[in-house]
């Protein structure tokens, strides 16, 4: 176990002595909400798979009169650390703002920030990549904690980084939009979900490696076993891999458990595991979610950057219902699969197809019109590569959006 002296806290970041760090000029589209959020008189906990900008938006936000210390080193992530960090901070200033990055780490982190909390020596903002770790200590924190998820780089803020005045659309002016972002979405669905991959540069290559090596490995190999017991770590990174390469498919723990020699139960463990870490997701049918335990689901990876990093033989098409994923990921999202196959990809409030390709023809809208029949609900989307229409199909409105243009939309129908 280690200790940083006074000297080394302090000279972990020049904001600790009066300094300023040079940071983006960019400003991810949360920024406001969750600059509201740092008024209200609670903890701030700011959570979301590596590499997002998570420390760069609070840095952003908090500006220069502020301490921040990281316990992403292992042998600083202890009780022992963590009260000498806070203590340090309280004897330059009184009541100080104290940013504590991958503080989830520490054991016992909730119950020694909920005494400094409680009287009122120091106003904290926390931020971390595993949603396990921070809700094992939400109980202790109870009425004290707010909780913010910065989710990857959307597609909006991905053109805004490249220099194009981009935005948000609301569904109502999507029709009167002029500019169209083909290229930049291809681009988008390999390596773009990061923002420092967005503002770098980098070649295809170095970027996909870097989503391995500085995100995923990092998560699968250091923060997942430090927070559990891991059997088998290597079999956590090929289950991850198999969820990369089947995103946006049905699957079984049976099958995962078949094609990777391990448990069931250990499956559906390292599944948990994954999803807590932000690097997957799993969505089930729609109806009693007790029923839906019992059917196939289907696995996502978060975000189409890490579906191309991960995937053998990765696709377009996958990649696009992958990035239709993560731009739903923030509302209740189920898929529809009945006894005969007929299946609708996303139920959001209404149903929605991903055909990303060239030519739409009227067999591509068989299952939503179906869905359509089946459920008395007025209409759907498709999500295509070219076709943008609005037709009316057997009574029915069928919505037809470029996915480039589907990315850019606001994320209520009725915005």
């Amino acid at each position: 176990m280690a200790v940083p002296t006074k000297k080394e806290i302090l000279d972990f970041s020049p904001f600790n002595t009066g300094g300023i760090e040079e940071l983006p000029q960019y400003k991810r589209r949360y920024y406001n909400e969750v600059k509201q959020l740092l008024n209200n008189g609670l903890i701030l906990a700011v959570t979301g798979l590596r590499r997002v900008g998570k420390t760069t938006l609070i840095k952003q936000l908090l500006g220069k009169n502020f301490f921040c210390f990281s316990f992403d080193e292992k042998r600083y992530a202890n009780p022992e650390t963590l009260k000498a960090v806070i203590d340090t901070f309280i004897s330059e200033t009184e009541k100080p703002v104290i940013f504590l990055d991958e503080v989830f780490r520490v054991d016992d982190w909730a119950g020694l920030i909920k005494r400094y909390h409680d009287q009122k020596k120091a106003k904290f903002i926390l931020s971390g990549s595993s949603a396990l770790l921070v809700k094992k200590g939400i109980e202790s924190l109870s009425g004290r904690l707010s909780e913010y998820y910065l989710p990857p780089l959307q597609f909006d803020e991905y053109l805004e980084m490249k220099g194009y005045r981009a935005g948000q659309i609301a569904w109502k002016d999507m029709f009167g939009l002029k500019n169209r972002h083909l290229e930049e979405l291809e681009n988008f669905l390999k390596t773009g979900s990061f923002p420092e991959i967005a503002a770098g540069g980098f070649d295809e290559k170095t970027s996909l490696e870097y989503i391995k090596t500085s995100t995923v490995e990092k998560i699968v190999f250091d923060d997942i076993p430090m927070a559990f017991r891991i059997e088998h770590p290597s079999k956590l990174y090929d289950l991850l891999k198999l969820c990369a390469t089947n995103s946006s498919k049905l699957f079984t723990e049976t099958n995962f458990s078949e094609a990777l020699a391990i448990s069931r139960h250990s499956v559906s463990d390292y599944l948990l595991y994954l999803k807590k870490a932000y690097l997957i997701d799993v969505i089930y049918p729609e109806g009693s979610f007790q029923k839906g335990l019992k059917k196939q689901k289907k696995v996502f990876v978060k975000a189409a950057s890490i579906y191309h990093a991960l995937a053998e033989n990765p696709t377009i098409g996958q990649a696009a219902e992958t990035a239709v994923y993560d731009r739903l990921s923030q509302e209740n999202i189920t898929f529809y699969r009945d006894g005969q196959k007929r299946e609708i990809d996303f139920i959001s409030g209404l149903p929605v197809e991903v055909k990303y390709q060239s030519t739409i023809t009227s067999d591509d809208a068989r299952h939503i019109l179906y869905y359509l029949e089946k459920t008395r609900k007025p209409g759907g989307i498709i999500i295509t590569k070219d076709l943008f229409d609005e037709r009316t199909v057997h009574g029915k409105k069928i919505t037809f959006i470029p996915l480039d243009v589907f990315l850019l939309l606001k994320n209520k129908m009725n915005d």
